[in-house]
C-alpha cells in the first residue's frame, strides 16, 4: 500500500509534466487562417516599406573580451549605414556588470561609459538613428531602485534619462504609425547575481503596459520588446503576460543567448528570441512591407542579408489575407552589381530586378502554387559568382511549417512552474519515503516478488536499495536529521547576506526578501533541485550503503582496509569535498562571507553530512530488527 501511494505520486507528477508539454506540442502555432478583412496586396512598388534592427545581450565588460564594444562600433560604422534602418532596438544586458571572477556583480561606470560611446558613434554614422534600449538582468545587478545613483541606465543609455523603465515609442511614417512597447521586467530592487535571472512585473507595471497597449490599438502594427522570454516572467497579480501583449504582431527578446528560438503563441503574437552579441555577434533585421513582417537573424560579417517579404515564410505567415503580383525580397547591402535568380521547387522562374535600394521584385503567378508547401530560393551573384543563397518554405493556402519542439517548449511552457513542481516533488517524496519506510516493521513486505529471469537483476538491485533506505529510516538520529533538514530547505531561510550593497536580505526557496520587498522564488527552485540531486539524495543512498555494509559480507571484521576505503570512505570524502566546494564558491563569492557563515543550507549540509556519517559508522542494530 505504501509503495502504491509513492508510485501514484510519481505517476501523477509525470502526467502533469507530460500534459504541460503536450499542450505545447498540440498547439496550432502556425495555423493562421486569414480572412478577407484588411486584405493586403503586394505589387512591384517600393511604397509602405521600412525596416529596423534589433540587437541583444551586448555585455560590455570591464574585464572580459574588449572586442564586444569594438565590433559593435565597427558594425555601426561600416555595416549599419548600408542597412540604413529607421530605428535600432537593444533588448537588454547592455553591460556585463560582473567582476573578473564572474560570480560577484555590480554596476561599473566604465562599462556604461563605453556603451554610451558606442551609441554616440552609431548615431553619428547613421543619421542620428532612433536608439531604443531597455534593461536586462545584468543592467539591474546591485541596483536598489530605479532612482538610485547605481542605476547607471538612467544616465548612460539611449532611453534611460526619459524612460528609465517600461515605455512606448510611436514611429510615424507617411503611410502610418507603428508602436514599440518596451517591457522592463527586471526585479526592483535588483539583487546581485544570480537571483534576478527571472523577470517580474509588479501590478503597477502591468497596469502601465496595459494602458500603453490600449493606446497603440490604432497603430498599423505594434511591436513589443524586452529582455526576458515570456516563459521566464512572473506577474505579481498572476495575470498572463501573453494576453497582455495579444495585440502585438511580435515580441522581440534575448536573455537565453540562443539562436533560432521562435514561436507563435495562441494569441497570434510571435515571440522571437535573438542570439547574443556577446559571443556570437548576432543581430536581426526586421522588415515591414505593407504591414507584413519578415526578418532575418544574421552573424556580424555575413553579407549579403536576404529577406523575403513575399511570399512569407511558412512559419511566419501574416494574420491578414495577402494577395500579390510580385515576389519581393530585400538584399542588404544594396548593390547594382548584383544579379538575383529566383527558383521555386528547384525550377528557375526568372531574375529579380532592383526597384530601389535593397528591394528586388519579380512578377509571378501565385495561382500556380496555391496548394501545399513550396521552396523558394534566391541565388545572389556578383560578377558572375554566387555569393549567397537563401531558401525558405512558403504556402498560399494556410499550410504551415511547425516550429521546432525545443523552441516551443522553452518559449511556451511555464518553466517556473515546472521548476517548482520538480523541487517540491523531490523534497516531499524524499521525506515521505523515509517516513513511510520507518513505519514498516518488516522489509520483506516491500520487496519486489517474482523470479522472472529477465528482471532478476533489476529486481534484486531495487530490493537491495529499498532495504538500504529502510535501514536509514530505522536509524532514529539519522532519520530525524535528514527529514528535518530537507523540510527546512523547503520552508526555512537558506542564507542571510547583503544581496544589495547596504541592504541585507533573507533568501528562501520561495523568494528573496530584501529592502521591504519580496521577490518571488524562481531560480531558487533550480538551486533547490541541485541541492537535492547533488547532495541530499546521494547522502541518503550512501548512508544506507554504510548501514548495510557490515551485514552484506561474512566475517566483516576481516575485510581488507582497502575495500573499506574504496567503498565507504572515498565516496563519503568526495561528496563532502564537493559540497565544501559549492559552499565556498557559490553564495559567498556572490554575496560575501556572511552568506557562508549565515547559510544553514549550504554550510549546514557539510556538518549534517559529517554527523550522519559518524552516526552511520557507529550505529548498531538490535537483534530483534528483521533484516532478511
Amino acid at each position: 500500500m505504501k509503495l502504491f501511494a509513492i508510485s501514484l505520486m510519481f505517476v501523477a507528477c509525470f502526467c502533469i509534466l507530460i500534459g504541460l508539454i503536450q499542450n505545447v506540442v498540440n498547439t496550432d502555432h502556425g495555423g493562421i487562417y486569414p480572412t478577407d478583412r484588411n486584405i493586403i496586396h503586394l505589387n512591384g512598388d517600393d511604397v509602405n516599406l521600412w525596416w529596423f534592427v534589433q540587437l541583444s545581450d551586448i555585455h560590455v565588460s570591464k574585464f572580459q573580451d574588449p572586442k564586444r564594444p569594438e565590433d559593435l562600433a565597427k558594425f555601426c560604422q561600416h555595416h549599419l549605414p548600408k542597412i540604413a534602418p529607421e530605428l535600432f532596438i537593444v533588448t537588454g544586458d547592455l553591460t556585463d556588470a560582473k567582476y573578473k571572477n564572474e560570480r560577484g556583480s555590480t554596476q561599473f561606470i566604465e562599462e556604461w561609459k563605453r556603451y554610451e560611446e558606442v551609441i554616440t558613434l552609431c548615431q553619428k554614422y547613421n543619421n542620428n538613428v532612433k536608439w531604443l534600449d531597455v534593461r536586462g538582468n545584468h543592467d539591474a545587478f546591485n541596483v536598489p531602485d530605479l532612482d538610485h545613483k547605481k542605476n547607471l541606465f538612467r544616465t548612460y543609455s539611449g532611453q534611460g534619462e526619459t524612460n528609465p523603465s517600461s515605455y512606448k515609442y510611436t514611429h510615424k511614417l507617411k503611410f502610418g504609425e507603428y508602436s514599440f512597447i518596451a517591457m522592463d521586467a527586471t526585479p526592483n530592487p535588483g539583487p546581485r547575481r544570480p537571483f534576478n535571472f527571472i523577470g517580474i512585473l509588479r501590478e503597477k507595471q502591468i497596469n502601465l503596459l496595459n494602458k500603453m497597449s490600449l493606446e497603440s490599438s490604432s497603430s498599423n502594427m505594434t511591436f513589443w520588446f524586452g529582455h526576458y522570454p515570456t516563459s521566464l516572467i512572473i506577474t505579481e497579480d498572476g495575470s498572463n503576460i501573453r494576453q497582455l501583449m495579444r495585440n502585438a504582431s511580435a515580441y522581440f527578446c534575448g536573455h537565453l543567448h540562443l539562436s533560432g528560438l521562435h514561436t507563435r503563441h495562441k494569441t497570434g503574437t510571435y515571440e522571437l528570441e535573438l542570439g547574443d552579441w556577446k559571443h556570437n555577434r548576432m543581430y536581426r533585421i526586421v522588415a515591414v512591407d505593407s504591414n507584413v513582417m519578415a526578418f532575418s537573424d544574421q552573424a556580424f560579417h555575413e553579407e549579403p542579408v536576404i529577406i523575403f517579404t513575399n511570399p512569407q515564410h511558412a512559419r511566419f505567415p501574416a494574420p491578414q489575407k495577402v494577395t500579390s503580383t510580385h515576389i519581393r525580397l530585400l538584399i542588404f547591402p544594396p548593390s547594382h552589381a548584383l544579379t538575383v535568380d529566383l527558383y521555386i521547387d528547384k525550377v528557375k522562374i526568372g531574375e529579380a530586378q532592383n526597384v530601389k535600394g535593397p528591394l528586388y521584385v519579380l512578377p509571378w503567378k501565385p495561382e500556380q502554387f496555391k496548394s501545399g508547401l513550396h521552396h523558394i530560393t534566391a541565388v545572389v551573384k556578383e560578377n558572375g559568382f554566387t555569393i549567397k543563397e537563401k531558401s525558405q518554405l512558403f504556402s498560399l493556402d494556410g499550410t504551415t511549417e511547425p516550429f521546432p519542439i525545443l523552441a516551443r517548449i522553452v518559449l511556451m511552457v511555464d518553466l517556473l512552474f515546472i521548476g517548482k513542481l520538480l523541487f517540491y516533488f523531490l523534497a516531499v517524496v524524499y521525506v515521505l519515503v523515509l517516513c513511510l519506510l520507518r513505519k514498516c516493521a518488516d522489509i520483506r513486505s516491500l520487496k519486489l516478488q517474482g523470479d522472472a529471469l529477465p528482471g532478476r537483476f533489476i529486481k534484486n538491485f531495487i530490493n537491495r536499495w529499498i532495504r538500504r533506505v529502510w535501514l536509514v529510516s530505522k536509524a532514529t538520529k539519522i532519520f530525524l536529521i535528514l527529514t528535518c533538514f530537507t523540510t527546512y530547505i523547503m520552508i526555512g531561510p537558506w542564507f542571510m547576506a547583503e544581496v544589495i550593497d547596504g541592504h541585507t536580505g533573507l533568501m528562501f526557496v520561495w523568494g528573496l526578501y530584501v529592502k521591504g520587498a519580496l521577490l518571488p522564488g524562481s531560480l531558487t527552485y533550480v538551486y533547490g533541485i541541485f541541492q537535492m540531486v547533488s547532495y541530499n539524495i546521494p547522502l541518503l543512498f550512501h548512508l544506507g550503503y554504510i548501514l548495510d555494509y557490515p551485514q552484506s559480507f561474512s566475517e566483516s571484521n576481516q575485510l581488507r582496509l582497502s575495500h573499506r576505503i574504496r567503498h565507504l570512505y572515498i565516496p563519503m570524502i568526495v561528496l563532502l569535498i564537493f559540497q565544501c566546494y559549492v559552499t565556498l564558491i557559490e553564495f559567498p563569492q556572490a554575496y560575501g562571507t556572511k552568506a557562508m557563515i549565515l547559510g544553514p543550507v549550504r554550510s549546514g549540509s557539510i556538518f549534517i553530512g559529517m554527523y550522519c556519517y559518524y552516526a552511520a559508522f557507529t550505529h548498531h542494530y538490535k537483534s530483534t530488527v528483521h533484516t532478511s
